[in-house]
Order: C-alpha cells, then structure tokens, then sequence
C-alpha cells in the first residue's frame, strides 16, 4: 500500500454569514451577532492546517449559520438542547438567536451541509480504493465557549472515535506534540472526530480519524494571529507528513 492519504475537515473556519441567514430576524443586535460569531468561529484554522498543501473539505459559511459537524437530526444530536444543533437558534450563553423554522432550515441544509458531506464522502471514497485514509478533524477551542467544562485545558485536545483510530496514531500523536512542548489531553474538552456519512458506523479497514482542537490561546491575541502562530503552523505541517508515513 502507498503512503497514508492525509484529508483534511475544516467545519468551522469560515466567518461568512449568508444572504439567508443575514435577512432572518434576529433577537439580538448585529454587534452581538457579530461578537457570537467571533466567539464561535475556529479563526484561521484554515491556513494552522496548511489546507493549500493537502486534500480537504472545507465549509463555506459560518457555523452559526450552519453547523456541518453536527447531526441534522436533533434526536441525535445532543447540543440541539441548548439550541446549537446544525442550525443554531440560540447563542453560546443561552441568549435567543432565531426562531425554529422548518423552511429556513431546510433551505440551509440544502445550499450548506449536503454539499459538503457529499465532497467528503467522495473524496474520502476516491483516496479509500487505493490507500489508507487519515482523516484530521481540524479545530480550535476558546475557553470563552467551553462553558460546560471545568478543568484544567491544555494546549492541544485529542479527539478520537474508539472504532476508527489506531494505538500507533493515537501514541504517535501524543508523543509528537508532547516532544514539541504543548500540554496534550485526549477527548478534553471536546471529544470524537469527523467520520464521513458513508463510512459512519460500517467496518473500513483503512480508515482512521483523529481530531485536533488547538487552544485559540497559544496562537491568538484578539482575534489575530501573534507570534507563536507560525513556529505552531509549521509543527502541525511537520505532523502532517509525518502521519503520511506512520505504519499501522
């Protein structure tokens, strides 16, 4: 078998909020639309991951706008109680966003979340006939939104899905960012990973996912980058390849 097909998921990087969403009523100002979603967004993730150097799928408009990580259906979905489902209709502290609207959403579904389940499906599907696929769920956390959580947050959370990881990628993982210095936590405070809609919960021999969720503090400063983000952008590039080649 060749080297490992690295693919990227960038589900939360984009600030963009669309024409339908900006033309629904809200039940807060614009200004604190805009500061909801600063707070919510994965800022920059986009160009920490190195995404013009590998495969990836990437979501075209913000996750307050449409959540594509998220089950769309709220039975499954356990943040849909606090109204942060794949449509999101409150806010991070509980604050009304939009009403529930079964039009709105389904028009959402259909221009933002189908189409980017549906890339991820067929790249990953197209790299699965000839490699092995790792798949890097690529986030980052503030502490602002973690509110639920209590404990100690490290530098880099580990997220992983117990039916497609290996011990070699998770020891692998650790060993890596722990030897560049960052403080490691597996499944704290986010867990699992992103597993596509046509691999989800069959048995695929040669595909493994792993999420990577980096504390915005060690590479922000008011929403900017500072200057650890580009010594922390080449040690994610440097991991990157390295899993290429990683032995299972």
């Amino acid at each position: 078998m060749k080297d490992n097909k690295v693919v990227l998921f960038v589900p939360h990087s984009s600030l963009r909020l669309s024409k339908i969403f900006k033309e629904k009523e809200k039940f807060i100002s614009d200004r604190e639309v805009e500061k909801f979603n600063y707070s919510m967004t994965d800022l920059l993730t986009s160009q920490l991951f190195s995404c013009k150097r590998f495969p990836h799928v990437k979501a075209k408009v913000s996750r307050i706008v449409c959540d594509v990580e998220k089950f769309i259906d709220d039975d499954k979905e356990s943040m849909s109680k606090y109204g942060l489902g794949a449509i999101y209709t409150k806010t991070h502290k509980g604050e009304k966003l939009i009403d529930e609207d079964s039009v709105y959403k389904d028009k959402i579904l259909k221009k933002y979340y189908f189409p980017v389940h549906k890339k991820l499906d067929k790249l990953t599907a197209k790299y699965l006939k000839n490699n092995r696929v790792i798949l890097v769920d690529c986030h980052s956390f503030s502490k602002e939104i973690v509110l639920w959580k209590k404990g100690s947050f490290p530098d880099i959370c580990i997220g992983i899905n117990e039916k497609y990881i290996d011990e070699n990628l998770i020891n692998f993982t650790t060993g890596f960012f722990k030897d560049k210095g960052y403080k490691i936590r597996i499944n704290f405070p986010y867990s699992g990973s992103m597993i596509p809609d046509n691999i989800f919960d069959k048995n695929v021999d040669n595909f493994y996912s792993i999420m990577l969720e980096i504390n915005r503090e060690i590479y922000l400063e008011n929403f900017k980058k500072n200057k650890k983000f580009n010594s922390l952008k080449k040690d994610i590039f440097l991991y990157l390849n390295e899993i290429k080649k990683l032995s299972f």
